[in-house]
């Protein structure tokens, strides 16, 4: 019997509130330095993280004498100098055909926020890229991502889970149109640019009347993406401050770790527009915005929660179309089982690590007793971390295979 499993251990909008995942994020331009961190944690063989506005999910092949949320624990202990003990109950721990089964249902849009959800699948070929960048990926991992990825596609070819518009940015556009009527030529900010500021603007631009505000920062970014879009301008995020007072509606999503529109920024504004109302929609996780959702009746602010009660009403084709998608889900599930189960009974990944180690004491055990207390726990320690990086280079020998199935 193999000593390894496929496990996930992660975190999403079904097991814990935004407030609780906001910590827990890794932002999109670390994640490759990320998965090398994790990649390298002790017990894990291969590995790729997600990490998206609505979940943060570890997949890794590892050997199973480690507990799964221990080695995720150690990750945060070690990247992001976090204790995440008092988060345990929020992570869901799936092990082989169950893990399987999860990923390709994120990547079919059953287990978004939005059922059907679209922007998933490019997220999630995002997060393979990045773990692929930095090896952490092997035969497994890359069979596994490829398979989620056939799968998404089937469901949003032949069944009704991906017909309309879908993205949590579609749902966020349909949210402002509900209350723009009430503004006359709306002033439009938008803060940072990336691919769901670009649909929330292209869901926008037929607006009568309105005037965009791109802000990023990097200013040369933002005036050229402003030039895609008629009365539309490109500035530097420190400029928001002075903008901020005369515009009617904010939309930002950031990768940032620290609020970008600040408390500060909404007393000046408030202080200075005469009563003019503001409408902020925040995308980002962890969100752009300092304040409260109560801080001040002339402010209106939604977030991501706001957004999952919203299109909650206006899921019922998607959802009609689930049993389809999960009859698609269990035939690509088998299809990846039958693989796995044949790759248990490979050596490669059917005990060489016990082998390894039998083989580290019995080169180390002589030279034991001639070093002290602090030296035998250090030596110790580095012939372990050689023995799993001798592994991990043993295990991707069939990676450039892999990846062409």
């Amino acid at each position: 019997m193999a000593n390894w499993h496929l496990y996930v251990c992660g975190i999403n909008h079904k097991s814990s509130t935004l407030d609780q995942r906001e910590p827990l994020q890794l932002i999109q331009n670390e994640l490759s330095k990320a998965n090398a961190v994790f990649g390298n944690t002790h017990g894990v063989m291969e590995s790729a993280i997600i990490s998206t506005c609505n979940r943060v999910e570890f997949y890794f092949v590892a050997d199973q004498s480690h507990e799964p949320f221990s080695i995720v624990e150690k990750f945060y202990r070690e990247y992001k100098k976090l204790d995440i003990l008092s988060n345990r109950g929020n992570f869901y721990i799936k092990k082989d055909k169950h893990t399987a089964d999860h990923l390709f249902r994120v990547a079919a849009g059953v287990d978004s926020m939005i059922v059907g959800e679209n922007q998933i699948v490019g997220q999630l070929k995002d997060a393979y890229s990045s773990a692929c960048a930095v090896k952490t990926t092997g035969k497994v991992i890359h069979r596994l991502f490829h398979q989620a990825f056939r799968t998404g596609k089937l469901v949003r070819t032949d069944t009704e889970m991906g017909k309309g518009s879908c993205s949590v940015s579609s749902a966020a556009v349909e949210l402002l149109k509900l209350k723009i009527p009430e503004i006359e030529s709306p002033k439009i900010l938008f803060v940072g640019i990336n691919q769901m500021i670009a649909l929330a603007a292209n869901g926008l631009n037929n607006i009568d009347g309105r005037l965009f505000f791109f802000a990023n920062r990097t200013e040369e970014k933002a005036i050229h993406f402003a030039r895609k879009f008629e009365n539309a301008s490109g500035l530097s995020l420190d400029e928001m401050p002075t903008l901020l007072p005369d515009v009617d509606i904010v939309i930002t999503c950031t990768g940032a770790t620290q609020s970008i529109i600040t408390q500060e920024m909404i007393d000046n504004a408030l202080a200075v527009n005469h009563g003019r109302k503001l409408l902020i929609m925040d995308l980002a996780v962890p969100r752009d915005t300092e304040i409260g959702k109560d801080y001040h009746p002339k402010i209106k602010l939604y977030d991501l929660e706001d957004i999952h009660e919203f299109v909650k009403a206006q899921q019922e084709k998607r959802e009609q179309a689930i049993p389809e998608a999960e009859a698609i889900i269990e035939r690509k599930l088998s299809e990846y089982m039958y693989w796995f189960g044949q790759i248990h009974h490979e050596p490669v990944y059917n005990g060489l690590d016990g082998s390894f180690e039998a083989i580290r004491i019995q080169e180390i055990t002589p030279l034991l007793d001639k070093l002290s207390p602090e030296m035998k726990e250090q030596f110790e320690d580095v012939t372990k971390r050689l023995v799993t990086r001798l592994l991990h280079i043993k295990i991707r020998t069939s990676t450039d295979s892999s990846k062409s199935e």
